[in-house]
């Protein structure tokens, strides 16, 4: 049994599941936005799902455990409790995941996905680990500092909504650095070469290369994560550079992923890396015909080989 912990809007889990079914492979969904609408118990002798439609699993059948995106910020309204009363809740909500997680972990049973990952893996460790691999624009983070005078992309090092609500993101931004106030945090880098954005989904050592369809004079910006509509842009399949899927490989290997979606700069003098995110989306890259994406996802779901064991990780050598 293939147990999902998602959530109810995730298309990504709604394809796995049909994908599971098509094949003959038990699959159980555990969305934790509709966590009302289930049954859940836990005891020493282990737990028990019930579904809204009545089905139900028990741990003592679940073979292996996908962390998909069991996220709460998608919750409906609550009929009923206090604002405090939400959070405290989805608080702990969030530890009980997260426990399933560390269990199956435990258990040999956790695939593909480390829900670690983005902590583990920071923006700063990418980028420091990938100079060995690729060509990373220079990069700086701090406060308390005035910025030199030049144009440059401006980041987040989380990518957690903010607000009250938790409802906005903020996406890369081009700025003139020395006009940020010095009192706050700041990521900064320098503008890459080249003149498409490319993304590699990896999954397992498997590399699948996308480009956008349009240069970034066309789109008349400087990274396309500046669009927050830029999944709605023509991506086409990519074919990567001579070595690149064994250099992406071995740098993914380095950090102890077994998935990510990895983001290029191509067109320039050679390929740039900008970031890699342990569990990024890619439904929008994905062939209705036959989902090649998908399946290369619950191949890999079914491979004990695609196990995470936990063990530590050296990011960097000497």
């Amino acid at each position: 049994m293939l147990l999902l912990l998602t959530n109810g809007i995730d298309g990504t889990a709604d394809i796995l599941v049909e994908l599971c079914a098509a094949r003959g492979v038990p699959v159980f969904r555990f969305n934790i936005d509709l966590w009302a609408q289930y049954r859940f118990a836990w005891t020493a002798d282990g737990f028990v799902f019930r579904d809204p439609t009545g089905r139900s699993v028990d741990s003592g059948a679940i073979d292996a455990v996908l962390w998909r995106r069991p996220s709460l910020h998608e919750t409906p309204e609550w009929e009923g409790g206090s604002p405090e009363d939400r959070a405290a809740t989805e608080a702990e909500l969030q530890t009980i995941v997260r426990e399933i997680a560390d269990w199956a972990r435990g258990r040999g049973r956790l695939r593909l996905i480390d829900p670690a990952g983005s902590r583990r893996v920071g923006r700063l460790a990418q980028m420091r680990v990938a100079r060995d691999f690729f060509r990373v624009p220079d990069w700086a983070v701090g406060w308390g500092v005035r910025w030199p005078a030049g144009r440059r992309m401006v980041k987040r090092l989380t990518a957690e909504p903010v607000g009250a609500d938790h409802d906005r993101y903020i996406y890369v931004q081009s700025v003139e650095s020395d006009r940020l106030a010095p009192e706050w945090p700041w990521l900064l880098q320098e503008i890459a070469e080249g003149d498409r954005d490319a993304t590699v989904l990896y999954v397992h050592g498997r590399c699948f290369g996308f480009e956008m369809a349009h240069t970034r004079t066309e789109l008349g910006v400087e990274d396309w994560r500046i669009r927050n509509v830029a999944h709605d842009d023509p991506w086409r399949p990519w074919m990567l550079p001579e070595g690149v899927a064994d250099r992406i490989d071995a740098y993914m290997r380095r950090l102890g992923l077994r998935f990510g979606r990895l983001d290029f700069i191509a067109g320039g003098p050679e390929l740039v890396f900008l970031e890699v995110n342990p569990n990024g989306q890619f439904g929008w890259l994905d062939d209705p015909e036959g989902w090649p994406l998908h399946t290369a996802v619950l191949d890999a779901l079914l491979d004990p080989s695609s196990t995470i064991d936990g063990r530590a990780v050296t990011l960097e050598e000497g």
